[in-house]
């Protein structure tokens, strides 16, 4: 186990060195929690496919790994991704992701959260947001949970025009954009276990403007079915969406990835 913990750090250190889209769908690092273990984490080396302006190709890590101690958990997550977008080869994008639960109470958890991240394919040079959220444990047995999320969360994000499909909305001497204001957050998870050969989790997140009118609206949804060829290794098909109403700078209102991967867990 001591080595198992100390390959992690590693891992996560080396990736955190380089800070996804404007949502960033949380529930996907967050399991059933095993009762029995004070460490829990994985990490999963991908392929992408994305719908962008040019043939954009991907390889990708995510790395996520949570600590238990006694009635608290401590969850660090981050993500490394570098693209050929047309001829272009790039570090495209990338995360890092904290975030504390308190669960002594069986029904209702704090979540704090802080995090970072990039997403040049799309043109948001930065990002950085911190929030909480009430978590509501709905149903929870040892393979399935339901669980939905209220908060709120501040956000600050810097764009350009690099992600922008068609060059005649973009504005003579653009410059960068930079952006900053409170969103309510919300999430409903379901996460359900098929004996042992098959894990599925779904989720849907929505965030909405705080005292701007008129209000610009976010929704995603993150679909994840995960293969498990044995107890540590998986192949995982990821679909995730994000819808913003509102763009920044003029690009497509609706995101969407597939994503193909290897999940080796512990």
């Amino acid at each position: 186990m001591r080595n198992s913990v100390l390959m992690l750090v590693f891992l996560l250190s080396v990736f955190s060195n380089s800070p996804n889209a404007q949502v960033l769908h949380t529930e996907n690092f967050n399991v059933i929690l095993d009762s029995t273990k004070t460490i829990k984490g994985s990490f999963m080396p991908s392929f992408r496919y994305r719908n962008v302006k040019k043939e954009f190709v991907e390889i990708a890590n995510t790395a996520d790994i949570t600590f238990r101690l006694n009635n608290h958990a401590f969850t660090f997550a981050n993500k490394l991704e570098y693209a050929i977008y047309g001829k272009e080869n790039l570090m495209s994008g990338g995360y890092i992701y904290a975030e504390y639960r308190n669960i002594q109470n069986k029904k209702i958890a704090i979540e704090p959260f802080a995090q970072m991240h990039w997403q040049e394919i799309r043109g948001l040079d930065r990002k950085y947001a911190g929030g909480a959220y009430l978590r509501w444990r709905i149903f929870v047995k040892p393979d399935i949970g339901i669980y939905a999320g209220l908060g709120a969360l501040y956000e600050y994000e810097k764009w350009n025009y690099s992600g922008v499909a068609d060059s005649t909305f973009i504005p003579p001497g653009a410059k960068a954009i930079e952006a900053q204001q409170f969103r309510g957050a919300s999430y409903l998870s379901f996460k359900k276990e098929f004996g042992e050969m098959f894990d599925l989790d779904l989720s849907m997140y929505y965030q909405p403007t705080l005292g701007v009118e008129p209000v610009s609206h976010r929704l995603a949804s993150s679909t994840e079915l995960t293969y498990n060829i044995s107890q540590y290794f998986g192949f995982t098909i990821l679909y995730q969406t994000i819808y913003d109403s509102k763009p920044v700078v003029p690009i497509d209102k609706l995101y969407h990835d597939v994503n193909l991967g290897i999940t080796i867990s512990f």
